[in-house]
């Protein structure tokens, strides 16, 4: 499905300037370069430090379908939770004189000087989940504190406010940290929720890594009755470990949605009872379309924020959802968003 979306984008966004030289990106009514002034396709760089998981896979669906439909070649460039990769993928993009960089999470200290050669080279640079430390490059973000005070409130309102709970924490990864500030807030005013073990790993697989360590978590911790995972793929290992250990008794909050994790959450008995989430493909559509406008030499605010949606396994076993396509049907305030958006990219 979205391999025809982007193909179909692409034909619209690009074929009124095709010949046989090859497509070129024109879009009527839009822009330089966007308008066929440079007789060829565009050609943007999205270049990745976590890979792994659904959401990642929905994200780099959005970029590519997004990026169609303006008309505009991605090539994607990085591997899995490899700092130094995603580095050097910088200067790869350089060399092949890309016309835009999407640089999607990663860590500030090896990103920041290969994104400033970047602009250097000319080169206009956007960042999803990362922090490059210049006001040149716009931040692409979901709202991640709103996230995380989601997700501890309704712990908070579930157990009224009397829970030992465990939690799983990554430092380092900014939207992580960003989901920490409120969850830290929240602990701390209410002296009956108390955080009695945390733990949490990006090792691959994500998911499995993370069941390890709760299984050990549990064991020591019986007491345990709710677990924050402010990241769907750790949520999946969580409710693994619970599952292997025929544990019922523990509830668990998340952040992020995709189709397993629905699956996952509309199970009869499912420990996971809710997420915090925005359209992982929304947050790839609008990380090209920023960068899009700053190709198009308009001015983009250096914070661009999604808002996320609450979503309970009741909220989804009522609506019937059993897939992405069945929430965005279910609930369209999630399927899309207007940020980053211009009237001249097409819908």
């Amino acid at each position: 499905m979205t391999l025809l979306i982007a193909g179909s984008g692409l034909l619209f966004a690009g074929g009124a300037g095709e010949s046989r030289r090859g497509p070129v990106t024109e879009i009527p009514g839009a822009p330089a370069p966007f308008d066929g002034s440079t007789g060829r396709q565009l050609h943007i760089a999205h270049i990745s430090y976590l890979q792994e998981g659904e959401f990642m896979q929905m994200y780099r669906a959005g970029v590519e379908a997004q990026a169609a439909k303006l008309g505009m070649r991605v090539t994607l460039l990085g591997r899995h939770n490899d700092a130094q990769s995603q580095a050097n993928a910088v200067s790869q993009a350089i060399n092949l004189g890309v016309d835009g960089i999407v640089i999607q999470h990663g860590l500030t200290e090896t990103m920041v000087g290969p994104a400033q050669q970047a602009l250097d080279a000319g080169i206009p640079v956007v960042a999803f989940d990362v922090d490059l430390e210049n006001p040149r490059i716009p931040q692409i973000a979901q709202n991640d504190p709103q996230h995380g005070r989601n997700a501890i409130e309704a712990i908070v309102e579930d157990f009224n406010g009397q829970v030992d709970m465990a939690y799983v924490r990554v430092a380092g990864i900014l939207p992580l940290d960003r989901r920490d500030g409120p969850i830290q807030e929240v602990v701390e005013r209410e002296s009956g929720v108390r955080i009695v073990a945390q733990t949490g790993t990006l090792e691959s697989p994500i998911s499995v890594q993370n069941a390890s360590q709760a299984t050990a978590v549990l064991r020591a911790n019986p007491n345990i009755r709710a677990y924050l995972a402010p990241y769907d793929e750790f949520a999946k290992g969580i409710v693994l470990a619970l599952e292997e250990m025929g544990r019922d008794n523990v509830k668990v909050y998340s952040i992020d949605i995709s189709t397993q994790d629905i699956e996952i959450m509309t199970r009869p008995n499912s420990p996971w009872v809710m997420t915090s989430a925005v359209n992982p493909a929304e947050m790839g559509a609008v990380s090209v379309r920023a960068l899009a406008r700053l190709m198009a030499g308009e001015r983009v605010p250096q914070d661009v924020l999604v808002e996320p949606m609450i979503f309970t396994s009741q909220m989804l076993i009522e609506a019937g959802a059993q897939n992405m396509e069945d929430i965005m049907k279910a609930f369209p305030a999630f399927a899309t968003s207007s940020a980053a958006r211009s009237s001249w990219m097409p819908r």
